[in-house]
């Protein structure tokens, strides 16, 4: 529990939500519908012996895998449906994004100078295309609970953009004592998940159930087209960064880059999120 006074931040570039974000969403969340069905064959081929429906497995395995799995953008949802457990009264808007910096504490008094530091050491930065491998990696939430089916930030495009940018707010960062845990970490877009732990379809894999990120997770669904049969090769998906985000508590403030461009016909950072300025 946070003391008085102390507020949870995170830094974060926000991402419009377009027919071409919809339409990897619906890459990721199908995806992930059939690795959560294998995930729940895995469980109910240990009571097959027993199971007088086994025939109905399939037929199962399809309804319950759809309770479980979920887009990242609320709206896509079905009737607003959430995991168990999960509010649907949301603090603020929840906006799809890339995280660049993990939540750090600050105290109020340090929210000011936060925030006008980043704007400071930020104000020569100028916007950039930022492109995405065109499959879909799986990666896991740090309390383990959750699955994300997301879009990996190239690595050429992580080494020229993200980190050199990482780079200017980790020293803003280390300026008031605070630290970023998501150091080296590979930026993502993530599109849909899932509540069901998949460790056990992880492990018949043979793939490593420590990691917390594996890359072309369609491999698993024996089924190479999932993915490229809704996005062509040529189908190259970017976004338009003109800005970041700096999430105190509630409150949203905007450091935005110096524009290159006027207009671009490419995804931008969402404009739609709720700001703050001083």
């Amino acid at each position: 529990m946070l003391n008085r006074g102390d507020f949870n931040s995170y830094i974060y570039i926000p991402v419009k939500n377009n027919e071409q974000v919809k339409k990897r969403s619906q890459v990721c969340f199908h995806l992930l519908q059939r690795l959560t069905e294998k995930q729940l064959a895995i469980s109910k081929d240990k009571e097959e012996a027993t199971n007088p429906y086994s025939n109905q497995r399939d037929e199962l395995n399809a309804g319950e895998s759809s309770k479980h799995v979920f887009y990242q953008l609320d709206e896509l949802n079905e009737g607003g449906k959430k995991p168990k457990g999960e509010s649907t009264k949301r603090e603020y808007k929840n906006h799809i994004h890339i995280t660049i910096a993990d939540t750090v504490q600050i105290k109020r008094h340090m929210i000011t100078s936060f925030v006008t530091k980043i704007r400071e050491e930020l104000q020569t930065q100028s916007c950039f295309h930022l492109f995405f491998k065109n499959s879909v990696d799986l990666y896991r939430s740090q309390k383990h609970t959750k699955y994300f089916c997301a879009y990996s930030v190239t690595p050429d495009q992580q080494e020229t953009h993200l980190d050199v940018l990482l780079k200017k707010i980790e020293k803003v960062l280390g300026q008031f004592g605070l630290t970023n845990q998501y150091a080296n970490r590979i930026c993502h877009l993530s599109l849909a998940y899932t509540d069901i732990n998949l460790g056990p379809l992880l492990e018949e894999n043979q793939l490593n159930v420590g990691d917390t990120f594996w890359p072309d997770i369609e491999r698993i669904v024996g089924d190479n087209n999932l993915c490229s049969s809704s996005t062509e090769e040529s189908d190259q998906f970017c976004i338009y960064v003109n800005r970041i985000c700096i999430r105190v508590g509630n409150t949203v403030y905007e450091s935005r880059f110096r524009n290159l461009h006027d207009h671009l016909n490419v995804l931008q950072s969402d404009e739609s999120a709720d700001s703050s300025t001083e």
